[in-house]
């Protein structure tokens, strides 16, 4: 646990490298230009975002042991199941924490215009996974972090939900598809790249769907699941209909989005898709 900051470095860094090489060559969807702008800015603030939260973090889960005290022993320990069961424990209720949060960042104007910065990226890939805007990881470890103080996991417990959360995130934005079939297949247990690509499609009813970020069960139970066949996610317009040009893929812009004018105060994704989408 002493080096839990530098194994998830090396899950994030060394998982955008590998799925970036996927990509390369066994690309999905045809990325016209060079996308080295991109993914220079894009990792730059990944890389702010993970320095914000060294910073942030403990303290926020100082103040946090602070309020509840750090001598509970949590819902977790109260159950003394085996391991397989409090690990999977842990995993619904904070992909069902996220899973809420992930949609009141997409209903709420103040929340979008944080939110905004990762979905205004022109082109969805590896480098894609971690750009957030720092107000969103301050924000999300404002909400998952009393839920893991009421659960009191085990610490290689959080780090391992850490890394799977890490690889699963890095996999499901990559510019590459299972196939058709095996896709049919494990979009049932975990959330593919082509089940997540809709969610960065500019049509607002696919953005307002597929929220998932490891499990896709509760876009299942919630009906806010949908569907695109692989071929048609080759050619559809990803990103938002704003935001598009060069400059908004700079790091400085990035970080400014939020306080920008002109938008927030309602959905301004625009309805591309008059007929809605297939739902699963």
């Amino acid at each position: 646990m002493d080096f839990s900051a530098q194994v998830i470095l090396l899950v994030v860094f060394g998982g955008v490298t590998i799925v970036m090489a996927l990509e390369t060559l066994w690309p999905l969807r045809v990325v016209s230009g060079t996308p080295l702008w991109r993914w220079l800015n894009n990792m730059a603030l990944t890389a702010t975002d993970i320095a914000v939260m060294l910073g942030v973090g403990p303290w926020l889960s100082l103040l946090l042991m602070q309020l509840v005290g750090s001598e509970r022993s949590g819902l977790l320990g109260d159950i003394q199941a085996g391991s397989w069961v409090t690990f999977l424990v842990l995993l619904l209720s904070l992909q069902f924490t996220e899973y809420w949060l992930h949609r009141a960042m997409h209903a709420i104007p103040v929340l979008w215009r944080i939110h905004v910065v990762h979905h205004c990226d022109p082109e969805v890939d590896a480098t894609t996974a971690f750009r957030h805007h720092p107000l969103e990881i301050i924000f999300s470890a404002l909400i998952t972090l009393p839920v893991v103080a009421l659960l009191m996991p085990d610490p290689l417990m959080l780090l391992g939900y850490n890394v799977l959360h890490s690889v699963v995130a890095v996999i499901n934005h990559g510019n590459i598809t299972f196939g058709p079939r095996l896709d049919r297949v494990l979009r049932l247990l975990v959330v593919t790249p082509d089940f997540h690509r809709l969610h960065h499609s500019t049509g607002q009813h696919y953005t307002d769907s597929n929220y998932s970020t490891i499990l896709p069960l509760f876009d299942y139970v919630f009906k806010t699941s949908t569907y695109l066949p692989t071929l048609q996610q080759k050619t559809m317009q990803l990103g938002l209909t704003y935001f598009r040009g060069k400059e908004y893929s700079r790091l400085v812009k990035l970080l400014l989005i939020p306080f920008l004018r002109g938008f927030g105060k309602s959905h301004l994704r625009n309805m591309s898709n008059p007929g809605g989408p297939e739902r699963e």
